[in-house]
């Protein structure tokens, strides 16, 4: 029988010292496997050591705008249940007043022939004379210039309160169509007297006659401050129906911004209620549905010498403002 050859790794490991080499080899070789391993685990630990505090801060800012996620979330269900609740209150309170059928709200009234006189005599020594009076309302010539251009028709203004029809004088020479209304007769036969359109009218009485979408402008020149809270609000509502869409309102009144006014001037007029914050009226004007609410404020009073910044904004800030606002 032939003598089997023995491959040298057989040789190897059957020769006794030589297997004991071969196998120390390997545990060798195994061995430095396990630390080279070793090392790429302590590597990694190493890094991600480093990433720690970048992913704790990734974290923490999530964290903060999941919270500030929460708090717009509740905030926006409190607004909610606000309005809800608002107009849930609102809905009631138009039950209530046609349940208890209220009474028609009272309106302005004409003086009585002698206290109409003594109210035309004092508009006419604390008011200015009328061409002064033209030469302020002048400044509202441009509103209606720029309107003009947006309809094909002449505008068709109304003036609440025309008083001596200083703005039916400065209109009358345009192409428009202005007409006026007042609480005094001789106010009204005052601008008769000269050709313009007048008659006696109360202002909330005659816009409800009105057709819907018939006037282009509704101007009041100091009336709004002579109406309490309610009649404010529904002559806003008024003008709102009447105008036609783009048309607008012009209101001026008493500016209280400036102290002089707020707490003298505006009561030398007996016949005033209340001053108007430029910011009340604002938002009446936008809550009742206009847009494009601009404020302008007029008149600023002078003073002598250099102004301090105390008197500037409270004392020599303009005396009058005007609302414009658009359908």
């Amino acid at each position: 029988m032939p003598e089997t050859r023995l491959t040298p790794k057989q040789w190897l490991i059957k020769t006794s010292g030589a297997g004991k080499v071969l196998r120390a080899l390997k545990a060798i070789a195994r061995s430095n496997r396990t630390q080279h391993q070793v090392l790429q685990l302590q590597a990694r630990l190493e890094e991600l050591e480093e990433q720690q505090p970048r992913l704790e801060e990734q974290q923490a800012r999530l964290e903060e705008q999941q919270a500030a996620r929460l708090l717009q979330f509740d905030a926006a269900i409190t607004e909610a249940r606000q309005s809800l609740q608002i107009n849930l209150a609102r809905s009631l309170a138009r039950k209530q007043d046609i349940d208890q059928q209220a009474a028609p709200m009272p309106v302005p009234q004409a003086l009585p022939n002698d206290l109409n006189n003594l109210y035309i005599a004092f508009e006419n020594q604390f008011r200015g004379t009328a061409e002064e009076i033209k030469v302020k309302q002048s400044r509202y010539l441009p509103f209606l210039a720029a309107l003009a251009q947006e309809f094909t028709a002449p505008l068709a203004i109304l003036d609440i309160g025309c008083g001596r029809g200083e703005w039916l004088r400065l209109l009358a020479p345009l192409n428009y169509l202005p007409r006026g209304i007042d609480l005094s007769q001789t106010m009204v036969d005052y601008c008769r007297l000269d050709g313009l359109e007048a008659e006696q009218q109360e202002a909330l009485g005659y816009l409800a006659t009105q057709p819907d979408n018939s006037l282009h402008v509704i101007s009041a020149f100091h009336v709004i401050e002579h109406l309490d809270f309610e009649q404010l609000v529904s002559l806003f509502d008024h003008c709102l129906r009447v105008l036609k869409p783009g048309g607008k309102i012009i209101f001026e009144t008493p500016n209280p911004e400036n102290i002089t006014v707020g707490a003298y001037s505006f009561y030398v007029d007996p016949t005033h209620k209340n001053p108007l914050p430029p910011i009340s009226v604002e938002f009446i004007a936008r809550q009742r549905g206009f847009s494009l609410v601009d404020i302008y404020r007029y008149n600023p009073r002078e003073e002598p010498g250099e102004a301090s910044a105390i008197s500037e904004n409270w004392f020599c800030c303009p005396v009058d403002y005007a609302i414009i606002a658009q359908k």
